[in-house]
């Protein structure tokens, strides 16, 4: 069952619209509330005239910094920031009457119907005091500080003397506008108190993490707050964090006594759930004349919020992914009136693998090598970084096999060479990374006796297939057909299960359910073997097989496992599994990375620079991949997201103020943009990493694509575009 290309569990659902997201939950009598945002980048509000919008006859209540509830932080104790000394980083949510950034949450207002609440937010006349806030993303150059000096500034050997006595030297700057996130389904939450007793539904990357951060703001215990959150259409980062329109959706449902449903706009998604930070990257190569780099440098400038405390780690991939003795890895932020970064499809992976594969690809065009080859020339067995060796490593199959797949050798060397059909073409290359991430969890595994199983974790599906692959494992490692499994997650009233983030929940869920499925399965043979009216009653339990719902000592045709809970005269037989038990974690002693080459072909018109991407061939070292049919869905997505980064992506802002802010201007690729996309993985088990032999997929995609795209641009026009998206007026 591992391994195979089932079909997602809720996939006709989904298409026949009976699966629910977070506003479609039916509640009694709901009251709408709409955020109203400041329109100043810094400053004071002065006042909120609650006269401007007493006529509009649907309104309820319009809540603001001097009637809403008081939050606790929803952080906890040991998240504080060491590193700024600064108030307004743990502000909560219409605390006061300061302005951080333009499309700050200043109010909101609660009505009776959506569109009353739409007239009234756009009504309410608000003044302020303006201050000087500062929105330029460039100061960050020349004003910064370096955070967390462990994590985020790091050096090895002499970079400085082994650069000066090197051979050959490459030093450039790349840069990275800042991205949005835009998933199909819109944030949006519907709360309903009873007494104190608190039920969310929500469009989360977490449902447990949700509860926990909840129940710290209302000063709750975590079991009198439900979250909720069976389907999600799409997240890529920004549903992983307790924004504050989930806080003030349950607010105004306090505040008024009757269930609230608050939904984003496109234009909101902009301002309050984060995205991904501009970044100016500056990478420094050395090696000798034969290939090997002697020394390297990576050094990353973005900004996080007066708010918050995200910060893009661009250079970490550097740290670790080539054998270089002597690196130098330095982040430096400036605090802006922006809103606040967050995590968005392989955050700081994405980003630095962009910098440092296209000066990758310089330093072999200078060297005059093969891009492949000269990777493969300072490929390493293990993590400088941490100084571990990889749990497994097969990058250089992945170069191979992927060189293979596209046709590398047909590459024309000189840029600007290959002119076929009036275009001319390009190939280039790049590799792509991400750590393989592990967290706790546990789960309820029950057989009951009309032979189905029901699995309980809380965790959740953003549309990726936990529901379908968790499945797959209790199946396969129990023995029972697929279609017998049931698997019920997204409710934080469910044993705790993992963030739907770093790409870890199959790993993390997934390792924890297969270890339940065995413990049930030996419950199950103990409990049979124990049973006198069992045909296999006082055998030797290790005589016991599971196969097709049946339980049988191999010689025998075998009967089905209810009969073992009917016998007991019990309505199930159940198993409960955490992380906590023996066996549950990844072994000790080894850096856990995910590996992958991707290949480009790129199109461009000489006369009007107009890209077409035709193909894109990729090879990826994952460990076991669970569900064929899923993990092409996770690597399409991912490329695409790429593709994206690389050629279209770029939020403008004018002041502070997102001036694109729809999917008219910011531009997403569509299914006319993309071609032929193949990909294939080489599915070598990590049993070190987790009992099932995979690793993480969800990110691993986006990493290196944007850097391929750019280095296959100039090997079709001789013309190196450093700065991101890369577009028409730049080549020609």
């Amino acid at each position: 069952m591992i391994g195979e290309a089932r079909n997602r569990m809720h996939g006709l659902d989904k298409v026949s619209g009976k699966a629910k997201y977070a506003l479609e939950y039916e509640v009694d009598k709901p009251l709408y509330a709409i955020m109203v945002k400041s329109h100043i980048s810094s400053g004071t509000i002065e006042n909120i005239d609650e006269s401007s919008i007493q006529d509009i006859p649907g309104i309820e209540m319009l809540i603001h910094s001097g009637n809403a509830l008081k939050l606790n932080s929803t952080k906890k104790p040991s998240e504080g920031n060491p590193d700024v000394e600064s108030e307004e980083i743990s502000r909560e949510p219409l605390a006061d009457k300061k302005v951080y950034f333009a499309g700050q949450d200043i109010a909101i207002v609660v009505a009776s119907n959506i569109e009353d609440a739409q007239l009234g937010a756009s009504r309410l006349k608000v003044t302020y005091k303006k201050g000087e806030g500062r929105t330029d993303r460039s100061s960050v150059l020349k004003d910064y500080y370096e955070p967390r000096p462990e994590e985020l500034q790091y050096s090895r050997g002499d970079f400085e003397t082994a650069k000066n006595e090197a051979d050959v030297v490459i030093s450039e700057e790349y840069e990275i506008p800042t991205e949005h996130h835009n998933p199909m389904e819109l944030s949006a939450t519907t709360a309903i108190w009873d007494g104190d007793r608190l039920t969310v539904y929500d469009a989360t990357q977490g449902v447990s993490n949700h509860q926990e951060g909840i129940a710290r703001a209302f000063g709750l215990e975590p079991k009198n707050v439900r979250v909720i959150a069976q389907h999600i259409g799409g997240g890529f980062g920004c549903k992983g964090t307790l924004w504050p329109h989930t806080l003030l959706t349950a607010m105004a449902a306090k505040m008024t006594g009757r269930p609230v449903k608050m939904f984003l706009t496109r234009e909101d998604m902009f301002t309050s759930v984060g995205h991904r930070p501009k970044v100016i990257q500056k990478v420094t190569l050395a090696a000798d004349k034969n290939g090997k780099l002697e020394a390297g440098a990576h050094d990353t400038y973005s900004y996080t919020s007066k708010v918050g405390t995200f910060y893009e780690s661009c250079g970490v991939t550097s740290a670790m992914l080539y054998d270089i003795p002597n690196f130098s890895m330095k982040h430096r932020y400036g605090r802006l009136n922006l809103p606040t970064p967050t995590y968005m499809r392989g955050p700081g992976e994405s980003s630095g693998t962009y910098a440092l594969e296209a000066a990758m690809d310089e330093m072999a065009e200078k060297l005059n090598m093969d891009p492949v080859e000269f990777r493969i020339i300072n490929d390493t067995d293990r993590d400088l970084k941490k100084d571990l060796p990889f749990s497994s490593k097969h990058l250089k199959e992945c170069y191979r096999r992927g060189a293979q797949l596209f046709g590398w050798e047909n590459r024309n060397k000189n840029p600007g060479k290959m002119l076929k059909d009036g275009v001319l073409v390009g190939h280039g290359m790049a590799t792509s990374t991400y750590p393989a991430h592990r967290s706790g969890g546990e789960c309820n595994l029950t057989l009951r006796k009309d032979g189905t199983v029901l699995l309980r974790t809380a965790t959740q599906d953003i549309g990726t297939g936990t529901y379908t692959v968790l499945g797959q494992i209790v199946a396969d490692t129990l023995g029972v057909p697929f279609e017998k499994v049931i698997v019920e997650i997204g409710d934080s009233d469910y044993p705790k299960g993992p963030l739907s983030g770093g790409s870890q929940v199959t790993a993390s869920a997934g390792s924890y359910v297969q270890l339940a499925a065995e413990k049930l399965r030996k419950k199950l043979g103990s409990t049979a073997i124990g049973q006198s009216e069992s045909p296999y009653f006082q055998i030797n339990e290790n005589e016991l097989q599971f196969e097709n719902g049946k339980i049988s000592d191999g010689s025998s045709e075998g009967e089905n496992i209810e009969n073992i809970v009917q016998r007991s005269g019990e309505e199930n037989i159940s198993v409960t599994y955490s992380t906590d038990e023996t066996g549950a974690k990844q072994e000790e002693g080894y850096a856990y990375q995910s590996f992958g080459a991707v290949f480009v072909e790129a199109n461009v018109d000489p006369d009007l620079g107009i890209i077409t991407i035709p193909r894109i061939t990729a090879v990826y070292d994952v460990g076991k991949v669970i569900n064929r049919k899923l993990g092409n869905s996770q690597f399409y997505g991912g490329i695409i997201f790429g593709y994206g980064m690389g050629l279209l992506e770029h939020t403008k802002y004018d002041h502070g103020h997102v001036v694109n802010a729809d999917l008219a201007e910011y531009y997403v690729p569509v299914n006319a943009d993309i071609n032929d996309l193949q990909v294939e993985y080489l599915d070598i088990p990590d049993y070190k990493f987790s009992s099932h032999g995979g690793r993480g997929i969800g990110e691993i995609g986006t990493t290196g694509v944007a850097a391929a795209i750019a280095n296959a641009i100039y090997n079709a026009t001789g013309k190196r575009i450093r700065k991101l998206p890369i577009t028409l007026d730049k080549l020609i």
